[in-house]
């Protein structure tokens, strides 16, 4: 066991771009885990209230590859929400306006990361502890 540990850090010496394309492997690994340990939290929310999710929960993409992780749609208001895997995001609701097209009010979304305490970030979102799901 100890050789081939030493033997992978002498590949990661002899090849970094190597190394980086791994450890870039890993963080989209990560991503993909974190989104769907997210989604399966408040889908089986829904169910622990005996609603069905399919009613309300979806996800948006537009052929400028404009996409919002998670919509819930309620009562005529549209809530966005994204998960990001680390704290304090860069621009993460950037792309909350091409909800205006569907003429339903857009209420205050939520970014689900990482974060400590439910804080607003704008006037379009909220930060979400991934831990309070």
């Amino acid at each position: 066991m100890g050789c081939h540990s030493v033997r992978r850090r002498t590949q990661c010496l002899r090849s970094p771009i190597r190394a980086m394309s791994n450890c870039i492997h890993n963080i989209h690994v990560l991503s993909v885990l974190l989104y769907r340990y997210v989604v399966s939290e408040i889908i089986k929310n829904f169910y622990a209230y005996n609603k069905d999710p399919k009613e309300y929960l979806f996800y948006y993409r537009d052929i400028d590859q404009k996409e919002i992780d998670l919509i819930y749609v309620n009562a005529g208001d549209i809530y966005p929400i994204e998960v990001k895997k680390g704290v304090a995001p860069n621009k993460p609701t950037k792309n909350f306006d091409v909800l205006s097209k569907y003429k339903l009010n857009i209420k205050p979304g939520l970014i689900i990361d990482p974060c400590e305490t439910i804080r607003p970030i704008n006037e379009k979102a909220y930060t979400f502890p991934i831990y309070l799901l």
